[in-house]
């Protein structure tokens, strides 16, 4: 994989994680989401998930490099899904917390795309 093609995957699992923003307040809105906490909360499903089991760890410079980008993903993923289940079961003001800015969803992409830097 060149430096281009690595940027763009970077880029599109960056702006993919923002998209749950937008997901879960559709799901705070409305009640109710296409997508099921229970899928939400693994870190394999997304595109970001099966690069990172596949081949995105030849590009690490270390072991820990890559197990921390993995556990940020996944923790990211964990709690999208436990906001995305408040949302679903009308907990409106946990989940908006959840995604503010502040939030721990944001704090959580903002570590993301912090160490994607470092690949």
């Amino acid at each position: 994989m060149n430096a281009a093609e690595k940027t763009a995957k970077i880029q599109a699992a960056v702006a993919a994680h923002f998209e749950w923003f937008y997901h879960i307040k559709v799901a705070i809105a409305n009640g109710h989401s296409d997508f099921k906490p229970e899928i939400v909360s693994t870190d394999n499903h997304c595109a970001f998930g099966k690069w990172v089991y596949s081949d995105m760890r030849a590009l690490c410079l270390n072991e820990q490099l890559y197990n921390d980008i993995r556990e940020i993903h996944a923790e990211f993923h964990r709690k999208a899904g436990a906001i995305l289940d408040m949302a679903l079961h009308g907990d409106k003001d946990a989940a908006t917390k959840g995604i503010a800015i502040g939030g721990e969803l944001a704090s959580l992409s903002g570590k993301l795309a912090l160490i994607l830097r470092r690949l």
